[in-house]
């Protein structure tokens, strides 16, 4: 690794400007041996590390196919648009590195085929936009729904057309030997390097593991980059969901195929099956919502959700499996209804599961939204999962982030994932000079968080930050309601463009927020990772309070449960360790190259005053903290 990433490498002699890293060298080496041993390795390495070449780079000369899974399209696009060209340029001029997207991302033309021939259109935008989508569907090599980024985001016809799981027909579908997914896998199969998000690796491995195929080919070692997202992601795939929006869905597709095939065949008996799990649908989403609190998650139960909730989870259990024996008949001459058999008996063993609650491993849960119900049965505890089926039958896995540690150590992540524990460990600190390009401003006497005042005594403080870094913020929110209330204060009085999360979408808005220098942005939870704006746009990161999740969502009540009823600390153990890599993410956002200067300002007093408040004080990077207004300004005009 020294002869590339060494002072005198072939890095530096390739790239102009190049900065030679210690942290970045012992990063690559630690990759390469790990690959090498076939081992766990867990790298916290600190923003400007050059943490992808660092991996990208061994990965390449171990001459092993390597998945690298990230967490954010924004980083999978910078791998595959800027540092694989380059790689495969200076590096290794046979190197081949695929993007593999989960299904929805493809056009299925089978079903783009058959929706042309009865096109239903939600409304007359999206008719005047389809006959251009037409002319995509058919000149298209990829079907890649990334192509079309004129098309918008709710434009609903595509989920009419995209490839998914419930319409796949296989090697059966008349459209195979053309097939845009089939083409992309056959694609990654040759290649070396495979990228994927850790959605798709995690769908993947829950497939593999129950024995009925794979998306992903056949890998020797896997990098998890963003591996902080690990534990939420894994939760996902390998438990049990159901919703009323599935069924009607399926009944919606079987009146749809017999409507095509009436002319053909006698389906009218499927075809008023199919119309009666669409009422069932309406019938199960009313009677939990009737049973329950109004919108929000909530544990399932079953037994307290009355007796008309019952009545209709029989009433669409007994639908389900009719089904399979209902279009059997006709399974040859109507494939699609074929699928839907499949997917009625799927849907009635996952209704069975959550209703039954048989495994006490899992949480069971649901979501009760305007647009339907969704019920889940979650792992609580991640580790058992990834023991038995990633750690085993992957040779190599690395696993980095910016935001792996927690007050310094690795115990929190090792845990969680159920690392094995000879698995190793590295700590790298950023390069940058966080004494020189930072400031960490916690107010010495403020309102607590939960405090009336708190909200107004935040507002004039931060107004007063605002103004002497000349606008130029990011306000990271905990809540919409703290967001709101805030916004509230600062219309009128502060004097710089104010940006809301909500008024466009996030692309927009930091867009918008990157060409004006000068302006504020206001958000919540999704602009606490993942996102990049260098340079003068950003001077300063205010974070309202300490990122604790809500206590009383399912999930998490559940696992502060496990750790409580075990005997441990839930709160030191489980929810101080999640809300200090939550902190430190939104915290990253501030310095994002060498030249960045900016000031951080938290007005959380617990990080004073509380015991577990030196948990997140040592989460911060390595930056002077203040608890004078002062000291903000005499830093800032230093620079």
């Amino acid at each position: 690794m020294q002869k590339y990433f060494g002072p005198q490498g072939i890095l530096a002699s390739k790239v102009q400007g190049f900065e030679y890293r210690q942290g970045q060298l012992e990063m690559a080496q630690a990759v390469f041996e790990c690959l090498r041993s076939r081992s766990q390795l867990m790298v916290e390495a600190g923003t400007g590390t050059g943490k992808t070449w660092a991996y990208l780079v061994p990965a390449i000369l171990s001459g092993k196919k390597v998945i690298v899974s990230t967490g954010t399209k924004t980083l999978q696009d910078q791998i595959l648009d800027h540092d694989i060209p380059f790689l495969k340029k200076n590096i290794d001029p046979k190197l081949k590195a695929v993007c593999l997207k989960g299904r929805r991302n493809y056009l299925c033309r089978r079903r783009f085929l058959e929706f042309c021939y009865q096109p239903t259109l939600w409304n007359k935008e999206e008719a005047k936009l389809f006959r251009r989508f037409q002319k995509w569907a058919a000149t298209s090599n990829t079907g890649e729904r990334s192509e079309i980024d004129w098309l918008p985001d709710n434009f609903r016809t595509w989920n009419e057309v995209c490839s998914s799981t419930e319409h796949c027909m296989g090697q059966q579908c008349s459209e195979f030997s053309r097939c845009h997914l089939t083409r992309v896998r056959n694609e990654a199969a040759r290649a070396n390097i495979v990228l994927v998000n850790h959605h798709l690796f995690f769908a993947d491995l829950a497939l593999r593991g129950k024995g009925i195929g794979e998306v992903i080919p056949e890998y020797e070692a896997v990098v998890f980059d963003e591996a902080h997202q690990l534990e939420d992601v894994v939760g996902e795939y390998f438990g049990t969901h159901f919703s009323s929006f599935a069924i009607a869905q399926l009944g919606q597709d079987i009146v749809k195929e017999c409507r095509r095939d009436s002319k053909k065949l006698n389906l009218k008996p499927v075809q008023t099956a199919g119309q009666q799990l669409e009422v069932l649908s309406r019938l199960f989403y009313n009677n939990l919502a009737q049973a329950g609190k109004g919108t929000g998650r909530f544990r399932f139960e079953p037994a307290k959700a009355g007796n008309d909730f019952a009545g209709a989870c029989r009433q669409i259990a007994h639908a389900l499996d009719q089904l399979p024996a209902m279009v059997e008949p006709f399974a040859e001459k109507a494939e699609n209804l074929a699928c839907a058999g499949r997917r009625a008996g799927e849907l009635s063993a996952a209704l069975q599961l959550l209703i039954e609650q048989k495994d006490q491993s899992l949480v069971y849960w649901h979501e009760l939204t305007q647009q339907g119900v969704f019920v889940n049965a979650t792992p609580i505890d991640i580790g058992p999962v990834l023991n038995e089926f990633l750690f085993p039958s992957t040779p190599s896995v690395v696993m980095t982030s910016a935001t792996l540690s927690v007050a310094g150590g690795f115990d929190y992540v090792r845990n969680s994932l159920g690392v094995p524990t000879e698995g190793r460990e590295l700590l790298l600190r950023s390069p940058f000079e966080y004494e020189r390009q930072a400031i960490a401003y916690i107010p010495s006497r403020f309102p607590a968080p939960n405090d009336r005042e708190f909200c107004a005594q935040m507002g004039a403080q931060a107004a007063e930050i605002i103004e002497k870094t000349r606008g130029r913020a990011l306000f990271l929110f905990t809540s919409y309601r703290n967001m709101y209330e805030v916004h509230k204060l600062f219309e009128g009085k502060i004097s710089f463009p104010l940006l809301v999360q909500g008024q466009k979408t996030k692309r927009a808005l930091l867009q918008e927020f990157k060409d004006r220098v000068d302006s504020v942005l206001l958000a919540t939870s999704s602009f606490w990772q993942g996102i990049d704006v260098p340079g003068e746009a950003l001077s300063c990161v205010i974070i309202d309070k300490l990122p604790f999740e809500v206590p009383d969502d399912p999930v998490i009540a559940a696992r502060v449960d496990r750790i409580s009823r075990n005997g441990g600390n839930a709160f030191y153990e489980y929810q101080v360790p999640r809300a200090a890599i939550q902190l430190k993410q939104g915290i990253g956002r501030l310095i994002r190259s060498s030249k960045d200067r900016g000031v951080i300002a938290v007005f959380d007093i617990r990080m004073l005053t509380r015991s577990y408040g030196q948990v997140f004080v040592k989460s911060l990077p390595p930056c002077r903290v203040v608890h004078s207004f002062d000291e903000i300004e005499t830093f800032l005009k230093s620079s």
